[in-house]
């Protein structure tokens, strides 16, 4: 259904010839004052108020005392004129779209006409008012009462009565009048210069109170709200397992061993079959999959508060649910309690891009390939001749077998030997061997300094960027990222240095060497019982010693395939092993991310990971696509099952989506299970006419829709204050200003940024400053706006003050109003 179906042809209207020409005569007016005015300035150059007062200072520096006073008082005044001044000068209003609420006050036998702007330009004796939106008192009318209603306000501290007798909003492109909406009806100015009344629905918002938790609804076109009494303000996941369809329940009802990957378009239903799946293991076999041998990592703290308020309702309780950075945070601290807890806030986008880059794990692998055969070949040295016997091959077998184990583990197993059948060899060779195998289990187990090494050995790490990723990083952006990574391991480093200095560090020496098990948790206990904020010398340690955030993957990658399985906690026995994993929006995880959470998984392998490349918010993770990724992790066997039915949004928010991919939309389009009101774009002189219009709007719904849920969607944070201020000055009820994933997924409105709203849905979704500004031609605006886009259940609006962005589609733009 087309917007171009509320609009009616032009004709005889009592109704818009009066108000279309009231209209234009105003503008007319405020823009020969403007003219006029800019003219006469140029010729009158400003009062030089400041050397006026300078040379009052220096009068009162020589003044007599009786006379200081009067002068005083002189600069007072003059400061005041020089403020007035520099306030008059700086008030800027643009000819080109000087206002855009109109209104006509009446108060006793006093009528008086103030126009609304963005800029503040008062002139009594031509009656040209433009008052700020922003700060302006008087702006309050306009925000708060409509046509024909009396207010009652206090503007100074005085007691103003009055009626609002004429209420517009305008839209002035180009000091060109473009669209008038008064009670009376919409007017807009045709390509050919005529004027058309739009019809009464083309404006508003109606239709979808309750469609985000519901698929199904009714609706009438160009508006928002369905109402009913019969939709409960719950905005959490309804009971969905009667509407699952038969490839859905083939994916929960998947063998419980093995990695199943799901790739959904938004509101596919990813999550919900993923939880579901949770849900299927514990009931079938709820003593393997308890609560606590499970794991839900999911991306954003929002989407891990949303499911854990859905798992009950599921039959299931108690699963952990992290975000990546929380969990790896906290299980690097319990391997590595040394290392400072800080992380930088200033890292570098290119060492983001390097340190998550799939090319890391290649490193990572070869430079402990590389500690390795640095091991065997000492070994080999201090066997000497007693390598070509049958206890040295014996032991070199024991060392090289399965390669793949932890390095940690394979030095473990020499020491074993040794103790085992080590007399089957000569006695200086065997004590060789077994200073070598204390030493080794130390450097094995050291990943910091692995860390350390890895990350700042230029060499390395631009041989493995050629190597596994030619191009990928420029010789330039290696040099800057290895020059910030190698300040940074050095502090760390110097850290770890001072704290061996203590009474447990760097210990060892002539103390017998423990095997297995027993040595690893005997450096566990020394770690645990050291101060590490303090020095040897009782001092605290350097407080700029910090990580960066990314950093945590690759300690743990390196503890992985130094130390063996990570520990549950710093003193216990048990290896953090999960039965079942689930990820949630895996594309926005590293590969080295992945890897780190794929190998805490238990040998039957069962893992859910359920994502949508289309709705990637980091573009610097190394996530490209499914099979490259797999591929990557060694899991190019694992067939990816797509979903391509959409239940969430309408198939025309789906296509709107579609378009604003561009080259970057999947092969496969999806489709949505039902249709809806088209997708509406409303274009602006500037952000405070766009204020207006949805104050307006979004009024209206909340009284016909209480229990509606609506997202005003910004692209920048600033952006979202911006409308979160304006829109409360307009009194817009249920307002919340989202800053930090406090989503209550209640009824409302919530005025937030787009990155904040990834994983959620609702009602209605309205994405503003949708510029090109904001969402230029490139891949992370095109992925933005597609997940902006696909929140909406039943609606979406699109909000932009200047030129529309070039991403949305041809046809939208055309038809914009």
């Amino acid at each position: 259904m087309q917007s171009q179906s509320s609009v009616e042809p032009e004709g005889k209207d009592p109704e818009q010839s009066p108000i279309v020409g009231e209209e234009e005569q105003c503008l007319e007016r405020v823009l020969g004052h403007l003219d006029g005015r800019k003219a006469r300035e140029s010729e009158r150059p400003p009062i030089d108020y400041e050397s006026q007062m300078l040379a009052l200072r220096d009068e009162i520096a020589v003044a007599r005392l009786e006379d200081v006073p009067p002068l005083v008082e002189q600069m007072e005044r003059l400061q005041v004129l020089a403020a007035h001044q520099s306030t008059s000068t700086e008030s800027y209003v643009d000819a080109k779209s000087p206002y855009f609420g109109r209104m006509v006050l009446e108060e006793g036998e006093r009528r008086r006409e103030v126009l609304i702007g963005r800029g503040t330009y008062l002139d009594t004796k031509s009656g040209v008012r433009i008052v700020d939106w922003r700060d302006a008192p008087v702006s309050r009318l306009y925000y708060r009462y409509d046509e024909g209603d009396e207010y009652d306000e206090v503007f100074g501290g005085r007691e103003v009565n009055g009626e609002v007798v004429i209420r517009r909003s305008v839209s002035i492109v180009d000091r060109t009048l473009r669209r008038i909406t008064a009670p009376q009806g919409t007017f807009a100015r045709t390509a050919a210069g005529t004027w058309r009344r739009l019809g009464t629905d083309a404006l508003k918002l109606h239709g979808g109170q309750g469609t985000a938790a519901r698929a199904d609804q009714l609706h009438r076109p160009g508006k928002l709200g369905i109402g009913g009494d019969e939709l409960t303000e719950d905005k959490h996941l309804k009971e969905i397992t009667a509407l699952i369809d038969k490839r859905q329940f083939e994916l929960i009802t998947a063998p419980n061993s093995g990695l199943v990957v799901i790739q959904g378009g938004a509101g596919s239903g990813k999550t919900t079959i993923a939880l579901h799946r949770l849900a299927y293991l514990n009931f079938q076999d709820p003593r393997r999959f308890r609560p606590d041998r499970m794991l839900i990592v999911v991306f954003n703290a929002a989407l891990a508060r949303y499911i854990s308020q859905v798992l009950p309702a599921l039959g299931v309780e108690g699963i952990p649910i992290r975000t990546y950075e929380a969990w790896a945070e906290r299980v690097r601290e319990i391997q590595l309690p040394s290392v400072p807890n800080r992380y930088s806030e200033d890292t570098p986008a290119v060492v983001t891009r390097l340190k998550k880059h799939p090319a890391m794990l290649k490193a990572i692998d070869e430079h402990v390939t590389k500690m390795a055969a640095r091991f065997e070949a000492r070994i080999e040295k201090a066997l000497g001749q007693a390598k070509d016997t049958e206890g040295g091959a014996a032991l070199l077998a024991t060392f090289t077998r399965a390669p793949e184990r932890p390095l940690a583990h394979r030095v473990f197993s020499v020491g074993a030997w040794l103790e085992k059948s080590g007399r089957s060899l000569p006695t200086d060779p065997r004590v060789a061997l077994e200073r070598l195998t204390r030493e080794g289990v130390r450097e094995a187990r050291d990943v910091v300094a692995a860390w350390a090494d890895l990350v700042s050995d230029e060499g390395a790490v631009t041989a493995a960027f050629r190597k596994w990723a030619p191009g990928e990083l420029s010789e330039p952006e290696l040099k800057r990222a290895h020059n910030w990574c190698a300040a940074h391991a050095s502090q760390l480093v110097h850290h770890m240095e001072l704290l061996a200095e203590g009474p447990h560090g760097g210990g060892g020496g002539d103390k017998p060497e423990k095997t297995g098990d027993e040595e690893h948790l005997e450096i566990r206990d020394a770690e645990e019982e050291q101060d590490f904020g303090r020095g040897v010398d009782g001092r605290e340690l350097d407080e700029h010693v910090h990580l960066d955030r990314e950093d945590d993957a690759l300690l743990l990658r390196l503890c992985q395939r130094l130390r063996g399985p990570l520990m549950r906690n710093v003193k216990g026995k048990d290896a953090l092993v999960y039965e079942h994993v689930l990820v949630d929006e895996a594309q926005d995880l590293s590969p080295v991310e992945l890897a780190v959470v794929l190998d805490t998984v238990s040998s039957a392998r069962s893992v859910t990971l359920a994502g949508d490349v289309a709705q990637r918010l980091l573009m610097d993770n190394g996530f490209s696509d499914w099979k490259t990724v797999l591929g990557e992790l060694g899991l190019s066997h694992v067939a990816v099952e797509p979903l391509k039915l959409a239940y969430r949004s309408t198939q025309e928010i789906i296509d709107f989506a579609r378009e604003a991919l561009g080259p970057l939309a999947p092969e496969d389009a999806p489709r949505a299970t039902r249709s809806g009101a088209p997708v509406d774009l409303f274009v602006f002189a500037h952000a405070g006419d766009a204020v207006g219009f949805l104050g307006e709007a979004l009024r209206e719904l909340m009284r016909l829709e209480p229990r509606a849920s609506v997202a005003v969607v910004a692209r920048y944070p600033e952006q979202a204050d911006l409308y979160y201020d304006g829109l409360r000055k307009a009194e817009v009820p249920y307002l919340r200003r989202i800053a930090d994933q406090d989503f209550p997924f209640r009824a409302g409105i919530d005025v937030t940024d787009v990155r904040q709203v990834k994983g959620l849905e609702f009602d209605y979704v309205i994405l503003v400053e949708v510029s090109d500004a904001a969402y230029p031609k490139e891949e992370e605006a095109r992925h933005l706006l597609h997940i902006g886009a696909t929140r909406a259940a039943h609606q979406l609006w699109v909000v932009a003050s200047g030129k529309p962005s070039s991403l949305l589609p041809e046809s939208l733009r055309e038809r914009g109003y």
